[in-house]
């Protein structure tokens, strides 16, 4: 089930019904079976797997007595990433060792079909820093079986995040949830405005730039530049569009879970876009991969090889291939540079200079998706080449294109001053289910042209 489609609406409407009309000791058995039916829609088999991960890792926090030693955190971060390794990297790796040693595997090899499971990455992520928050000490109650598989199973955020720690879930485990108008009206702008970056900009974008993306050689460098700005819209708006929704779902039942994206292309540092691109993310690269490999703590040059590292394993979780690695390793470089060379905005810079640095960042992010949309290194380069070249064609329906970035440029305005905005709560509890309404119209209209969401990939 995908967030906006119609299976998806008659599941949570009917799970919102019943969580809000049962007694409160029932409500997290009922998310719990919710989030078992949820993940089980896709694929059955893949449930039992999933179920199963989490119940090994269960079974080894209870059996260490809810404390670990180092070889011990090592041995369980280990096995899940083995986990994650199988499913997600087994291809890459053999393509990895028959690039280097110029050999064709496949005449040798009876390859298995691998399958990869929905959500692995994040549900990897999220088993890992439970487990490593556990051995640091930020775990200090004991965590029952069920609430362990509610976090892990949560299914709002469960399928492309936000990954969320301990401290940022249970304590809401034990609050008593009380339904109340301000935040129905929360959750359901946050859907609103999900929907309206998922099914109107990122949807209506896909179809217009996969052909140039599928066949990049022989167009010229408008399409190329319009393809990569497009792509950079698309990306965003599906994915933030996707925690818009699952922040949404979450406060509807009662949760408040971590904001994902805090319109990043208006950062004027690759620092400040890291703190507002896929939130969740970056904080977890930081706090379990850059603090574990050293941190800041070595020497200058220790510090910006850590960086650099958590930024290339970071572009190798996105997916196996080369150009996720590439594209990791030209952001650690942007880091890099920013940090040796000291380009921070500085506390009085005049609007003029916030706005050119904005504009730079931007590009360069930009820019950096060639690496990241195509599927093969040697279409990166038709397209670079292509930003270059004056000679070939205008992709078909980037004309169509204007409407969808002047709206992106809107809700990115509104996302920036957030805060700034306020409609006052009495128009809210009018408009809001106006608008919903005219939303769940729109769902159904426009479910046939519903496309996966990116990060369902990773």
């Amino acid at each position: 089930m995908i967030f906006n489609s119609l299976a998806f609406l008659a599941f949570f409407l009917i799970l919102h019904f019943l969580y809000w009309t049962v007694r409160d000791r029932y409500r997290l058995d009922l998310i719990l079976a919710a989030s078992v039916i949820f993940y089980g829609y896709w694929n059955v088999f893949f449930l039992f797997h999933f179920l199963l991960v989490i119940l090994i890792n269960y079974l080894f926090y209870r059996y260490h007595n809810y404390r670990y030693s180092k070889n011990q955190i090592i041995f369980i971060v280990v096995l899940n990433l083995l986990n994650l390794g199988f499913f997600k990297y087994y291809y890459f790796f053999i393509k990895i060792i028959e690039d280097a040693f110029l050999i064709n595997l496949e005449t040798h090899l009876s390859m298995p079909k691998i399958i990869l499971p929905l959500a692995i990455s994040f549900y990897t992520f999220q088993i890992i820093a439970l487990q490593v928050d556990v051995y640091r000490g930020v775990v200090k109650n004991t965590i029952p079986l069920k609430k362990f598989f509610l976090f892990i199973m949560f299914f709002p955020q469960l399928i492309a995040g936000p990954i969320m720690r301990y401290d940022q879930f249970f304590p809401q485990l034990e609050k008593k949830k009380r339904y109340s108008d301000l935040a129905f009206n929360a959750g359901m702008i946050l859907i609103i405005m999900g929907i309206l970056k998922k099914v109107v900009i990122a949807d209506s974008i896909s179809p217009i730039i996969d052909p140039f993306f599928n066949d990049p050689a022989g167009h010229n460098w408008q399409s190329n530049l319009l393809a990569l700005y497009a792509f950079a819209i698309q990306i965003y708006s599906d994915f933030a569009g996707y925690t818009d929704m699952a922040c949404g779902m979450a406060l509807l039942l009662g949760f408040d879970i971590p904001v994902n994206f805090r319109a990043p292309y208006f950062s004027s540092s690759f620092r400040e876009l890291w703190q507002r691109w896929h939130i969740t993310l970056s904080t977890w690269l930081r706090d379990y991969l850059y603090i574990s490999l050293g941190g800041s703590k070595g020497s200058v040059f220790r510090t910006q090889l850590n960086m650099f590292l958590t930024m290339l394993l970071g572009g190798l979780w996105h997916g196996a291939n080369y150009t996720f690695v590439i594209w990791g390793a030209l952001h650690g470089l942007y880091l890099y540079l920013e940090r040796f060379l000291g380009l921070y905005p500085g506390k009085n810079e005049s609007i003029f200079i916030r706005i050119l640095r904005i504009f730079i960042i931007f590009h360069l992010s930009v820019f950096s998706l060639v690496f990241f949309r195509p599927d093969s290194i040697e279409k990166s380069f038709q397209i670079i080449q292509g930003l270059f070249s004056a000679d070939g064609k205008l992709f078909y329906g980037a004309n169509q294109l204007a409407v969808f970035f002047l709206l992106a440029i809107i809700l990115h305005v509104y996302e920036y001053n957030k805060k700034k905005i306020h409609l006052k709560f009495k128009l809210r509890k009018i408009l809001v289910p106006i608008a919903g309404f005219f939303t769940a119209i729109m769902v159904a209209t426009l479910t046939s042209n519903a496309a996966p969401f990116i990060y369902f990939q990773f």
